[in-house]
């Protein structure tokens, strides 16, 4: 699970004279609300991500969780450590076993339904969080899919859900998130090694390209071996995820410097396009990614049709 815990100051009605004190100093600045009597150093808030001041608000809200319902939804999702694209949710999102309806609160989502805890249950701040695959699951039926993709495929690569358990759990036809969650399904991969690879295999999907090979690889003459993202066999094409972090991360970089990075990519996509099966190497970059038609651009740059 995320563990970024800043420390929560609370006013209480038991202690009159300390609730006054925060009031004063949530006037002078010095300290955030973000919940009602729940107040956070403004220093520490402002250095705070927003998936930290998320963590943070369901902090605060838990001891108003009742005790029939669990963290869920992409709250659930943060709080176990799964990769977001975008920002998270103003609102923390709880399943309720005594609600009958979606319910919208001031900072909290209220879903109706029983919250399964999975055999492993876990909690943050008293309040159970829903298991993988019940996560798996909302998440892919409520949000948009190239979203709900990138998380759930981290949970299939750490083995906390397996493909085939979600697939028996996505809601049947004719019911909601059922063309969603499929969506979803049609991208998940366990080779899958990045966020940036399954933002890419979830937005491929959704292009319409064929179901290509991960991480497949190519062996030189030489014996020296080049793997790949993703292999398209019958277009001929090779897909490498082109992200930032290759050439600034100097745990990814190495002993190498970003200059000599880059040269070494140059290197590699020269051996790939001498494959005579190779027709032409695409690599799309977080940019092209966030649009599907600049995704669809850029194939057809490289004058791949399907």
């Amino acid at each position: 699970m995320a563990n970024a815990y800043p420390r929560l100051l609370r006013a209480t009605e038991v202690d009159r004279s300390a609730a006054r004190s925060l009031q004063r100093r949530h006037r002078a600045g010095a300290l955030v609300r973000i919940a009602d009597g729940v107040y956070v150093d403004t220093a520490v808030w402002q250095s705070m991500s927003a998936i930290e001041r998320h963590l943070a608000l369901a902090r605060a809200l838990a001891p108003t969780v009742r005790p029939t319902a669990a963290f869920s939804h992409l709250t659930a999702a943060i709080a176990l450590g799964w990769p977001l694209v975008g920002p998270p949710p103003a609102r923390v999102h709880v399943t309720d076993a005594v609600t009958s309806r979606t319910e919208h609160r001031a900072h909290l989502v209220r879903h109706a339904g029983e919250p399964d805890l999975g055999p492993r249950p876990v909690s943050m701040g008293g309040v159970p969080i829903t298991g993988p695959l019940r996560t798996a699951i909302d998440l892919a039926a409520t949000l948009e899919p190239a979203v709900a993709a990138v998380a759930v495929d981290h949970a299939v690569r750490t083995r906390l859900v397996t493909i085939d358990d979600f697939v028996a759990a996505l809601p049947g036809p004719r019911r909601r998130g059922s063309v969603r969650g499929r969506t979803v399904a049609e991208a998940l991969d366990p080779l899958h090694e990045s966020a940036g690879e399954s933002y890419t295999a979830i937005r491929m999907v959704e292009i319409g390209l064929p179901r290509p090979v991960a991480q497949h690889e190519f062996r030189s003459a030489d014996g020296r071996t080049d793997r790949v993202d993703f292999w398209f066999e019958e277009l001929g094409v090779v897909v490498e995820f082109d992200g930032k972090q290759k050439y600034v991360d100097r745990e990814v970089l190495g002993a190498r410097s970003p200059d000599e990075a880059l040269w070494h990519e140059k290197v590699r996509e020269d051996r790939l396009r001498a494959f005579t099966a190779v027709r032409t190497v695409v690599r799309p970059t977080w940019w092209h990614l966030v649009d599907p038609d600049r995704l669809r651009a850029l194939f057809r740059q490289h004058r791949v049709h399907f």
